[in-house]
């Protein structure tokens, strides 16, 4: 016999279920960008990147370049963000800060050409891409809470990102791709007999995880090789599109916990179904003019986060802030300009509309903002590099976002702030017993910004 209470148990399974952090619904591909070269053009080039990240971003793409090539790297984020608190009656804010820390992840890529594979000559190159927090120790990293002040939609710890594709080249200025982001989902069942006095007895504990496979596929059309490929001048030549759709990935954990207290209770059951690092389904279309020293780029993102309004109201956690997602537009520009063979020099920008419609979310509180993001980095190619036989290129980049200020409801049911004068305009909730609950709240302004480092190395083979 243990004395354990039945809270401490159910706490465990949570534990055990998911490694706790302060998690969020982004990932460092769609916060920031995977290697340096999305992160400096502010993803606005990831479409036509045929670096291993193109496996996330553009599959096709990697046809284009049939050399093998692995890439390390890391990326380092410090964020700065507030809440300030209009100090109202119920004075339910009472630190401004939300996030002011810094973290980091480890990146590996690797590509490698499978054109032997096939009779013909025709291209077919394998990508990976994994990002891992902090070398690993955060490995699954996962958190779903309620909170009675403010926490940040997108910024915080990142779950592992893992990414596996390919490109083949159709035919001459075509190219296909296909690819997926790998997520998890965990599941976990515990049952235990608890007495009155707290001990507890026959306990059981199941915990499971599968990977969850989300597609993402894309095109890339080169249009000097369509139109005029055997032509020395011509308009078309440098020009290339594509587009690419990402279908909806999230990690997910339900936990089914069951306590009996022999002659005083049957079931106690606590069910629990949360989702974390929820990214909605995706359309990319974009634009590259490619010209003797200068790159020009554009694209444009369609995110379908209405897809998570659904997802919310079956989160067993998150359901009571009732929250409501629109679909954003995010518009992208960049350039790289090649100064000589060595160096070049690259950068980006990009403005961000949040996608989080609700301005209040009770007992669970979430913040989020429209932003500026602006990208600088540079590239230095070291074509005979000690004892290696093919070039090695270093990557450097810099992004830094800025936040718009956007005012919220901070509303909880929790005892918080000044509980003796409750002045909140918003009308009680009912408890599960049907009793009216009064509820605090108080206005703050969301804001702050993010500064972003990504550094790699990439050989080639």
């Amino acid at each position: 016999m243990k004395q354990l209470t039945v809270r401490l148990s159910l706490g465990s399974l949570l534990l055990l279920s998911a490694s706790v952090a302060q998690a969020s619904l982004g990932h460092i591909g769609s916060n920031f960008g995977l290697l340096p070269n999305d992160v400096a053009s502010a993803q606005s080039l990831s479409l036509f990147s045929n670096q291993p990240s193109a496996v996330y971003y553009n599959p096709a793409y990697l046809a284009r370049d049939r050399k093998g090539a692995m890439s390390a790297g890391m990326l380092f984020t410090d964020q700065t963000l507030t809440a300030k608190g209009w100090n109202t009656p119920d004075d339910v804010v009472q630190d401004d800060v939300i996030e002011d820390n810094s973290n980091y992840n480890i990146l590996l890529g690797f590509k490698t050409d499978l054109s032997k594979m096939l009779k013909d000559d025709r291209a077919i190159v394998l990508g990976f891409m994994l990002g891992a927090e902090r070398t690993g120790t955060n490995l699954l990293a996962f958190s779903s809470t309620s909170d009675q002040t403010a926490q940040s939609l997108k910024y915080g710890q990142q779950s592992l990102f893992l990414s596996l594709g390919a490109g083949l080249n159709l035919f001459k200025g075509v190219d296909v791709g296909a690819s997926t982001r790998i997520t998890l989902n965990a599941s976990a069942n515990l049952g235990a007999q608890a007495q009155v006095s707290g001990q507890t007895g026959f306990e059981s504990l199941q915990v499971s995880a599968a990977p969850s496979i989300q597609p993402i596929l894309s095109a890339n059309l080169n249009w000097g090789d369509i139109l005029c490929p055997d032509q020395k001048f011509c308009w078309a030549k440098g020009l290339e599109t594509a587009a690419s759709w990402r279908y909806e990935s999230k990690y997910n954990t339900k936990v089914n916990a069951n306590a009996v207290v022999p002659n005083l209770i049957t079931q106690l059951p606590l069910i629990v179904n949360t989702l974390d690092n929820y990214q909605p389904e995706t359309f990319t279309a974009g634009i590259q003019y490619n010209m003797h020293k200068l790159r020009l780029g554009a694209s444009m993102d369609y995110a379908l986060w209405s897809g998570a309004n659904d997802q919310f109201k079956n989160d067993t956690i998150k359901d009571i802030g009732q929250l409501k997602f629109k679909d954003v537009l995010i518009p992208r520009a960049g350039f790289e300009y090649r100064l000589n063979r060595e160096f070049s020099v690259l950068g980006g920008v990009s403005y961000e509309q949040s996608p989080l419609e609700s301005t209040e979310s009770l007992n669970v509180n979430y913040v989020d903002n429209d932003k500026v993001v602006m990208g600088l980095g540079f590239s230095y190619l070291i074509e005979k590099a000690l004892f290696l036989s093919q070039p090695v290129r270093l990557d450097f980049a810099y992004q830094y976002h800025l936040l718009e200020d956007r005012d919220f409801l901070i509303s909880t049911t929790a005892p918080a702030g000044n509980q003796n004068n409750p002045n909140c305009p918003r009308p009680p909730v009912k408890d599960n017993s049907g009793n009216d609950v009064k509820v605090r709240c108080e206005g703050a302004t969301a804001g702050g910004d993010v500064s972003v480092l990504n550094a790699a190395i990439h050989l080639t083979f």
